[in-house]
């Protein structure tokens, strides 16, 4: 079966009302699935989800540099140094000068911050595969292979909106346009 006629049979397609646009099932399911993780996180550990985000990277890639972090989570600056101020004050996360670059720091788990991340992953985890019960494991590869494939249409989409003249260049790790 050709995915022509699949394509025409979905409202993705051709949405005519806002629930069958992409970006708003996508937004949809990231706010049900994302408020499961939001109460694990807060209620039980007193972390934010966008603190555990840089738990999660700082664990994977210790001794990122707050800038490097900001783009890995698509934040701006500012909200990650907020976050990293708040990691710092719960005793879960240092920063250190880097010997190349002065200047610059990196950031590293604490003791404390990496027993959180080791008790924490595995329940996040365990969210991320009960979702994913949902489907078949076909289904599972065919959208892990689209989202793969969304992704890259959306960077080439940013590229050329960046270099179309009436939109002002983004800051690296930033949401927000430059002023």
């Amino acid at each position: 079966m050709s995915p022509a006629p699949l394509q025409q049979a979905s409202p993705l397609a051709n949405p005519q009302q806002p629930a069958d646009l992409l970006l708003y099932r996508l937004a949809k399911l990231s706010a049900s699935s994302g408020r499961l993780v939001t109460r694990l996180c807060e209620r039980q550990y007193g972390v934010t989800r966008r603190e555990w985000g840089m738990l999660m990277w700082l664990a994977q890639e210790p001794g990122l540099q707050p800038s490097v972090l900001a783009e890995r989570l698509e934040l701006d600056r500012a909200r990650v140094s907020r976050a990293i101020a708040s990691l710092q004050d719960k005793g879960l996360l240092q920063k250190s000068p880097m010997a190349a670059n002065r200047s610059g720091s990196a950031l590293h788990l604490t003791a404390l911050g990496q027993q959180l991340h080791d008790t924490l992953w595995p329940q996040i985890h365990a969210i991320n595969v009960r979702l994913l019960d949902a489907l078949k494991p076909e289904s599972i590869t065919e959208l892990d292979l689209s989202l793969a494939a969304l992704q890259q249409q959306a960077q080439r989409l940013d590229v050329q909106s960046e270099s179309a003249e009436h939109f002002p260049p983004r800051r690296a790790g930033s949401r927000r346009s430059s002023p």
